[in-house]
């Protein structure tokens, strides 16, 4: 009797230290927030990492500190290649972190690298109306090389080629509409409770 009621603490115990790793391994993974040019991933993503108190993590200006650079001039100076490989580093130095909140940008799923990477945390997919988008992306044209000169055709054709990797690399989908920052910010903290 002794040793029956001893092994069922030290199952009790075993339990405990379960729950306790799952709540930390889930409180300290980053989370990412992917979608087009101009679906909110950086508004979205400021906010949660307020909310949240964690570290707000924007790829594409952390690329820009790195070169001095704006994407732009990234991109006529030294190609779209040199910059993707820039976003896979960057990523991959992001992967080995915690509790961060991570904007990316419109292209990171192109690489199938990164997309492994994604789908290791949490990832949200934030999916928007392509007019929408298109009108919100063209406010800052000058910031967004692939936007140059692209009609809202275009912007759908690209949409379309990247949607079906957004949506495998993300662990939720996240619909935008009509939604403010702050709903979005909250829908995306709800769901995460429910995680736990």
């Amino acid at each position: 009797n002794a040793s029956c009621s001893k092994s069922k603490n030290n199952l009790r115990i075993d339990i405990i230290y379960i729950l306790l790793f799952t709540f930390n391994f889930f409180v300290q993974m980053n989370i990412f927030l992917i979608g087009m040019m101009g679906s909110g991933k950086s508004s979205v993503g400021y906010s949660l990492s307020k909310h949240l108190s964690n570290t707000f993590y924007d790829l594409d200006k952390e690329i820009e500190k790195r070169f001095n650079l704006s994407i732009g001039d990234i991109f006529i100076e030294y190609g779209e290649d040199l910059f993707r490989n820039e976003e896979n580093k960057l990523l991959k130095e992001i992967d080995l972190m915690s509790n961060l909140v991570v904007s990316t940008g419109g292209g990171i799923v192109l690489s199938e690298e990164n997309c492994m990477i994604l789908k290791k945390h949490k990832t949200y997919f934030l999916e928007s109306n392509v007019e929408d988008m298109y009108e919100r992306a063209m406010k800052r044209e000058n910031d967004r090389p692939l936007l140059k000169g692209m009609d809202i055709t275009q912007f759908k054709n690209l949409y379309e080629k990247r949607k079906n990797l957004y949506v495998d690399s993300a662990t939720t989908t996240i619909n935008v509409g009509k939604k403010s920052i702050e709903d979005l910010t909250i829908e995306i903290i709800e769901n995460e409770k429910n995680i736990i």
